[in-house]
């Protein structure tokens, strides 16, 4: 089924670019995940990077810089509220387009400004068009992956962010001042124009859906019919709210982490910004595996246990933090988190497809990223005041490690899935 009405005529009359025999999906995938490397990458987690240089320009201290966080957060929620009204109207492909451009001149504006207000005033559209980027590009592969091969698509799709994990590691201790600019002004002047780039890619080569190609979708054709009811059933309401609580455990806890983790390292653990730099791009760099390493799993052991073998090694990545100030155990938590980091959001999206129906995906994957966001949006917030009483951040790894051992028991919990 469509993504709604996405037959538009610039849609899905436009031929696509061919590529030898390659199968379009994988066109699709990697396109996502370059588009992910800005909604996500640059658009979200670079703020881990940029922050500490920010916080010193304009002396926040961590509640304001936890508040600051939360407004990307705002705004990512105002964009699952409004996707399943505007991804059925205009599809996947020109949503992705015009959310890159509105990450790009909300990061234009940052790069302008020293207002805090305003900053965060800009920093709500950016997590808009976030927003705008990843649930699109994450419902769609269910349109063009059957359950076989779904998992690793949408793991591919998710080595994107980890690419802007990278390239903010290492480029933002390089950045300096360019005229009036201070250095993580520039750096926001960089990403906005890497974003223009992307957003022209993004609609050279998305497609909404295989039939935009006469294509089918890629993967073993399923042994039971293919669920296709555009809207969800009461009787998966149970289970969405079950997989929410789970999704919104995972949003807190990690959102801390990404968050405050290079303010750690700096403050509590000593490190210079541009070391601090190279160790938050080594999870960028062991993020890019960590989907499709997950992706493939759930395809073979089920979302169920998937889930679960995820938020152990994220539980342990926490507990690593929250126990000591041990520099090696710093090192630990690291590969750990960066190789697991994408799981959870894979294993969802993944989930939304095998659960209710390729057309009920994008619904099913709103609403759970609905609980995402407001796990995101508390847990940063929670992560600053705890750090404000403390004067660090252990208790607040501590407690994502406790919360992470929680959605352990919950993922349990769940039905396996049928094949559809």
């Amino acid at each position: 089924m469509h993504d709604g009405i996405i037959q538009q005529e610039d849609q899905g009359r436009t031929p696509p670019l061919r590529l030898g025999g390659l199968h379009y999906a994988w066109i699709v995938a990697a396109t996502g995940a370059v588009a992910m490397f800005c909604g996500l990458g640059l658009g979200r987690f670079a703020f881990g990077m940029l922050l500490p240089s920010m916080s010193a320009s304009l002396e926040l201290n961590y509640t304001q810089s936890g508040i600051l966080g939360f407004t990307n957060l705002i705004g990512y929620l105002v964009a699952v509220i409004l996707s399943p009204l505007i991804l059925p109207r205009f599809g996947t492909r020109a949503t992705g387009t015009a959310s890159l451009l509105l990450i790009a001149a909300s990061m234009l504006g940052m790069a302008f400004t020293t207002s805090f207000p305003l900053l965060c005033t800009l920093y709500v559209l950016t997590g808009i068009g976030s927003g705008g980027v990843v649930l699109p590009m994450m419902s769609v592969m269910s349109h063009w992956f059957f359950p076989s091969h779904r998992g690793l698509a949408l793991g591919l799709v998710m080595a994107g962010p980890g690419f802007g994990i990278i390239l903010s590691g290492f480029v933002v201790p390089k950045l300096l001042p360019v005229f009036t600019l201070l250095s993580w002004q520039t750096g926001w002047l960089i990403f906005a124009i890497i974003n223009v780039v992307v957003a022209c890619l993004t609609f050279t080569l998305i497609r909404n859906h295989p039939n935009d190609v006469n294509q089918s979708p890629f993967g073993r054709t399923p042994t039971l019919p293919v669920k296709n009811k555009k809207k969800l059933e009461r009787s998966n309401i149970k289970l969405l709210v079950h997989l929410g609580i789970i999704f919104a455990i995972y949003g807190a806890t990690y959102m801390v982490y990404v968050t405050f983790i290079v303010t750690s390292m700096v403050g509590s653990y000593q490190l210079s910004e541009a070391t601090a730099g190279g160790i938050w791009a080594w999870i960028g760099l062991l993020s890019v595996f960590s989907g499709m390493l997950f992706g493939w799993i759930s395809d073979h052991i089920g979302r169920r246990l998937g889930l679960a073998l995820a938020f152990f090694f994220l539980a342990i990545a926490y507990l690593l933090v929250g126990l000591t100030d041990w520099t090696l155990g710093l090192y630990m938590s690291i590969i750990l988190f960066g190789l697991v980091v994408w799981s959870v959001p894979v294993i969802m999206a993944a989930s939304a497809g095998d659960y209710f129906g390729p057309a009920a995906a994008a619904s099913a994957l709103a609403a759970l990223t609905f609980a995402f966001s407001g796990g995101q949006a508390l847990g940063p917030v929670a992560a600053g005041y705890l750090a404000e009483l403390t004067g660090d951040f252990s208790i607040s790894y501590m407690m994502s490690s406790i919360a992470a051992f929680v959605a352990i028991g919950l993922a349990l919990l769940l039905r396996p899935q049928k094949s559809v």
